[in-house]
């Protein structure tokens, strides 16, 4: 595909459709016009929904829970492989239903 490069079309010609003028829009001028104090200003305003309070407050205990004990991970991992680990059934229970109230 070869570009031609002569720029033959003129501007305002009936294939660009647009005018030969290059000024600037004019501007209005606001010079008397008093500028707005803070009192005055409209003010933003942001309501977050349920969920996405929910979802703040989760991510807030994330941020501020613990560091993951690396050791304590692999006793645990070698207590299963060994079969000597036990779970708890009902504290587990609990410790589940006690996420739930982070969500709600």
């Amino acid at each position: 595909m070869a570009i031609d490069t002569s720029n033959t079309m003129k501007p305002g010609g009936p294939t660009t459709g647009r005018s030969g003028s290059t000024a600037a829009p004019t501007r209005t001028d606001n010079s008397s016009r008093k500028p707005e104090t803070a009192a005055e200003a409209p003010r933003d305003s942001v309501v977050l929904s349920q969920e996405a309070q929910s979802l703040s407050k989760l991510q807030e205990a994330v941020e501020n829970a613990p560091e993951v004990n690396s050791e304590k991970v692999d006793a645990i991992k070698r207590a299963i492989a060994e079969g000597r680990f036990e779970i708890n059934a009902d504290r587990l229970a609990e410790a589940i239903l006690s996420q739930d109230d982070l969500l709600n």
